[in-house]
């Protein structure tokens, strides 16, 4: 297996390639929708799977799509929805509505030991079956919120998925990013490095459109700046038909931007490539 991360740079001859990752799949319909959409049209390479919203028609219309030019992988989901485990399965995870607890409540609650390692492995193996059984061996995974890279709680979600069979991951990078939510990636980034060096990485993430409208512009700079710093890139993407109400994301002008293509001509610009996490 290819450390992506420790590819040589400058590389003597291979391009710099770069996977355009949709998360959310099944999250909701407009996301679901669109992440179709853009795979079926070969404008992103790439998608992670909410196991636990996810329908089994989206599962079966994602299914029909999977190829070496288009992964699927896990969004591993512990802080939104509901277990697919039943709840007296995992209940270290849930709470008395049979809810997963959200991200901050979950962290600080495996920090003081209330969380039972054991129900997270139920949990994730049970995620990671259900994408097999629907004919989607994940072929990577990243996780809801960037939980598998918390303090602490994120070394121990990387060492449930690897005894579970996944060698790749996402790597979490904040490089460039100075406001106060950068700052705290950039540390918990820090935090997990060790955890990851037995698992393939890109070398960086692009999470440009997380922080401002989807454009090309931004397309060129947050790539660019990361092709300088690795020869294997993710850009994390969340598209949508529509936003989504409470949620910070602009997912519309994403959809737009990759569905007018024109990210194809300006990462050749760049010297770079597309491709899939099941191609590296």
């Amino acid at each position: 297996m290819t450390n992506f991360s420790a590819l040589p740079y400058p590389p003597s001859s291979t391009p710099k390639r770069l996977i355009i990752n949709c998360d959310d799949f099944g999250w909701d319909a407009p996301a679901t929708q669109a992440i179709l959409e853009l795979g079926a049209a070969g404008q992103v390479s790439s998608t992670t799977v909410m196991a636990n919203f996810a329908s089994d028609a989206d599962l079966r219309a994602l299914q029909k799509l999977a190829s070496p030019t288009l992964s699927v992988g896990l969004h591993l989901t512990l802080n939104a929805g509901q277990p697919l485990s039943a709840a007296t399965a995992v209940p270290s995870l849930v709470d008395k509505d049979g809810q997963f607890y959200k991200s901050s409540q979950l962290w600080q609650r495996y920090l003081r030991g209330q969380v039972r390692r054991e129900d997270l492995k139920t949990e994730i193996a049970t995620q990671l079956r259900r994408l097999a059984a629907a004919g989607l061996p994940p072929s990577h995974a990243d996780s809801h919120q960037h939980l598998h890279q918390y303090p602490v709680l994120g070394p121990a979600l990387l060492g449930i998925l690897r005894e579970l069979g996944v060698r790749r991951v996402r790597r979490l990078t904040a490089a460039g990013r100075l406001d106060s939510r950068g700052l705290v990636l950039q540390a918990f980034a820090l935090s997990s490095r060790h955890a990851l060096r037995s698992l393939a990485t890109p070398g960086a993430l692009v999470s440009t459109f997380s922080t401002e409208p989807a454009s090309a512009s931004g397309f060129r700079r947050g790539v660019g700046a990361a092709f300088r710093r690795a020869d294997v890139v993710e850009f994390m993407s969340h598209p949508g038909l529509s936003e989504r109400p409470s949620s910070p994301l602009m997912r519309v002008p994403e959809y737009e931007f990759w569905r007018g293509g024109e990210a194809h001509e300006l990462l050749r610009e760049l010297g770079g490539e597309l491709v899939s996490y099941a191609a590296v």
